[in-house]
C-alpha cells in the first residue's frame, strides 16, 4: 500500500473545501485535497453570493471578485408573491431589500454554486499551482498522538489504496460526511416535516416582473421561487403539499400550476436541470475532535431559504484556513484553533435561525397566509433577516475575550467585522489589509489629526513583522463613519480574516502587546 504525509488533508473539493485549499495555498501551507466524484459539478442548488463573501474574494484579490461581478447578476433583494385562499394575489415589493446592506456590495450576486467553486478553483490552480484530486475516496481516519492517519482510495486507479500522515486533517465532504460518521461524531438533527423541494432551471418565455429581484411566492399550501441565472435561463424551486410531489403529474406541469397562480402570460421553455430533495437541519455538537475538523455541510445544514449555505461553509473555510497556517507555521499557539469551533458554531446557530424564520414563512405550509406575510411587515426582523443572510451582522464579539479595564473608545467592537473605508491618501482600508497577516492600524482621536504613533507602532513591526503590518491612518470621513469620530487616538488590530482582534487607546498599547504575546509565539 502506497504511504504518504502531508500537513492538512482537506476531504472534500466543494464549497469549503475549495476555499480551505486557496486560504492555505496563499499561505504556503502544502496540503492535499481530494474528492470522491470524478470531477466537479456540473448542477448547482445554490446561486447566491452574499456581501460578506463577496468582502472575502476582494480581500483576498479583487481580480477574483471581479471575476463574480462580471459574470453574476446583481440582484437586489426579494420581492415577496402571496394569493390567499381565494386567488387574491397581494405584493410586498421590495420585502427584503438588500441594498440597504452596509457594504461595498448592497446587493445579491446571483450566481451558480459550480460555478462559483470552479472559479475559485481556477485561481488557485493558476496562482498557486493546487487542485484538488477528483475520484479519491476517504474510507478511514485514526488518530494518534502526533496527528491523523487517513485511508484512501483512488476509484479511477482500480481502488488502489493510500495511507495518509497529516497532522491536520478538514472534513469538508458535506451532509453526510464520511468521516464524521467514521469519527461517530453526534449530531442535533430535525427536519422540516412535509417539505420536498425541487429545482427546475429552465427558460421562461414572457416572465412579467423584474430580473434583478428573487420573487418569493407563497400561499397557504405552497412555495415557488423564481430568479433568473446567468446564462439566461430562471432557477424555479418548489415546495407544496399536493401535486408536485406527485409522482404521475409532469414535473413542469406542477411547476407551472403554481407560476400561473402568481404571474399571468408566462409559458414555460427547454428544461436545464431538475432535482428533487428534502431539507433538513443538522448541527453537529461539535466541530472538532482532535486534529480533525469539521467546516461547511459536515458541520451544519439547513433551509435553503436566504441562500446562506454556500456561503456559510465558504467562511468556515475562510476562518479556519489562517489559524490552521499560524499554527503548523510555529507562529501562533496551538489553542487559536479552539477558536474556530468558538466562533463558527454559534454562527451557524444564526444562519439556522435564520433561515428556519424564512422558511416558516414561506414554506409553512397549512398556516394562514396573512398571518405569515405579517412578520414580514416587522422591520426589526426584517433587518435582522437582511443582516444575517448578508453575513455583514455576524459577529465574534459574545465568543471572544473582551478585555476589562480599557480605555473605551468608539467603533467596531473585538470580534466584529472590520468594515472596509475609503483612506485619506488614496486607496482603501481592504485593499491595505490584503495580505495574510493581521494589520495594526493607528487610528486619528479628537479633531482627526493623524495620531503621532510611530513610536508605538515600529516596535510592533520589529517584533511581529513576520505576521503583522502596522500603519498610522490620516483623517478620512470614510474612516470616521466606520471606526468613530471622537476619542483619543487608538490602535485597531484586523485579523488575517478581516474580524477585529483587539482594539484600544494608544495609551492602552502594552495591553495590545500581552494580547499578542499570549496567543502568538515569535
Amino acid at each position: 500500500m502506497k504511504t504518504s504525509e502531508v500537513p492538512v488533508l482537506v476531504v472534500g473539493a466543494g464549497a469549503a473545501g475549495t476555499m480551505l485549499t486557496l486560504e492555505l495555498a496563499r499561505r504556503g501551507i502544502e496540503a492535499r485535497t481530494v474528492d470522491r466524484l470524478p470531477g466537479p459539478a456540473t448542477t448547482s442548488r445554490a446561486i447566491t453570493v452574499h456581501s460578506r463573501t463577496a468582502e472575502i474574494l476582494e480581500r483576498i484579490d479583487p481580480e477574483l471578485v471581479g471575476r463574480f461581478l462580471e459574470r453574476a447578476i446583481h440582484n437586489k433583494g426579494y420581492v415577496l408573491h402571496f394569493v390567499d385562499a381565494e386567488g387574491r394575489r397581494s405584493v410586498v415589493r421590495p420585502g427584503i431589500d438588500f441594498t440597504t446592506t452596509d457594504s461595498s456590495y448592497p446587493y445579491i450576486l446571483i450566481h451558480r454554486q459550480d460555478e462559483t467553486e470552479n472559479f475559485i478553483r481556477d485561481y488557485t490552480r493558476e496562482r498557486f499551482g493546487r487542485e484538488p484530486e477528483w475520484s479519491t475516496r476517504c474510507i478511514d481516519v485514526r488518530q494518534g498522538d502526533d496527528g491523523v492517519v487517513a485511508t484512501l482510495v483512488h476509484t479511477d486507479r482500480g481502488d488502489e489504496r493510500e495511507t495518509v500522515r497529516c497532522r491536520y486533517l478538514v472534513a469538508c465532504d458535506g451532509i453526510n460526511s464520511a468521516v464524521r460518521e467514521t469519527l461517530k461524531l453526534e449530531q442535533d438533527q430535525s427536519d422540516y416535516k412535509g417539505t420536498v423541494l425541487q429545482n427546475l432551471d429552465a427558460y421562461l418565455h414572457g416572465f412579467p416582473d423584474a430580473e434583478d429581484y428573487v420573487h418569493y411566492c407563497a400561499g397557504t399550501d405552497h412555495f415557488i421561487m423564481v430568479v433568473k441565472l446567468p446564462g439566461g435561463f430562471f432557477r424555479l424551486l418548489l415546495s407544496d403539499r399536493g401535486e408536485a410531489a406527485d409522482p404521475n403529474v409532469p414535473t413542469r406541469v406542477a411547476f407551472m400550476n403554481l407560476v400561473d397562480r402568481h404571474f399571468d402570460g408566462v409559458t414555460l421553455g427547454d428544461t436545464v436541470w431538475h432535482s428533487k430533495w428534502e431539507s433538513w437541519v443538522r448541527l453537529a455538537h461539535t466541530y472538532r475532535q482532535g486534529n480533525v475538523f469539521l467546516a461547511g455541510d459536515s458541520a451544519h445544514v439547513h433551509s435553503t431559504t436566504g441562500g446562506q449555505g454556500m456561503n456559510c461553509c465558504m467562511q468556515d473555510a475562510y476562518n479556519l484556513g489562517w489559524k490552521l497556517a499560524m499554527v503548523l507555521e510555529g507562529t501562533a499557539r496551538p489553542e487559536l484553533l479552539d477558536t474556530y469551533e468558538q466562533e463558527r458554531r454559534p454562527i451557524a446557530e444564526q444562519v439556522i435561525w435564520a433561515a428556519s424564520s424564512l422558511h416558516e414563512i414561506f414554506m409553512g405550509h397549512g398556516k394562514d397566509i396573512a398571518e405569515r406575510a405579517t412578520r414580514m411587515k416587522d422591520k426589526a426582523f426584517v433587518d435582522a433577516v437582511v443582516g444575517r443572510c448578508s453575513g455583514i451582522s455576524y459577529t465574534y464579539r459574545d465568543y471572544v475575550e473582551q478585555p476589562v479595564a480599557l480605555s473605551p473608545v468608539p467603533g467596531p467592537a473585538i470580534g466584529d467585522r472590520a468594515p472596509d473605508a475609503d483612506l485619506a491618501g488614496g486607496g482603501t482600508l481592504y485593499g491595505l489589509t490584503r495580505h495574510t497577516g493581521f494589520t495594526l492600524l493607528g487610528l486619528p482621536g479628537r479633531g482627526g489629526a493623524r495620531p503621532d504613533v510611530e513610536g508605538v507602532l515600529s516596535p510592533f513591526r520589529e517584533r511581529y513583522g513576520r505576521v503583522l503590518e502596522a500603519h498610522a491612518l490620516d483623517a478620512s470621513p470614510s474612516v470616521a463613519a466606520a471606526y468613530g469620530n471622537g476619542g483619543p487616538a487608538r490602535l485597531y488590530l484586523i485579523r488575517p480574516d478581516g474580524y477585529i482582534g483587539y482594539r484600544c487607546a494608544v495609551d492602552d498599547a502594552e495591553r495590545l502587546e500581552e494580547h499578542l504575546t499570549s496567543s502568538l509565539t515569535l
